[in-house]
């Protein structure tokens, strides 16, 4: 992850868990809790988490960090959006979407 605006950048192995996935035509939000393995967490970050926007086939087309539910000046490198990407493909998330 990295801090918008800021020099200082950190990748950890994301774990995610306790998906939520819901229908908002023409979109699939999928939110999930996160544990970062390997590396500290800045202090400005308590709770991480993430919101995925996929398409309807589940084809993510926006990864947001979350913080406490909320979105952050964080931003996910490309090697934690494939592992998002990877994890939502192996759950099937996206046939699991409710609305």
């Amino acid at each position: 992850m990295y801090k918008f605006d800021a020099g200082r950048m950190f990748e950890g192995r994301l774990q995610p868990y306790s998906p939520v996935v819901e229908r908002r035509d023409p979109f699939i939000d999928i939110y999930m809790k996160l544990t970062i393995a390997g590396v500290e967490l800045p202090d400005d970050l308590n709770e991480p988490g993430a919101l995925v926007i996929c398409r309807n086939n589940g084809e993510p087309i926006d990864y947001v960090v979350l913080d406490e539910g909320c979105d952050c000046e964080y931003r996910f490198t490309e090697l934690e959006k494939d592992q998002l990407r990877t994890y939502i493909a192996a759950e099937r998330l996206h046939s699991k979407a409710k609305g």
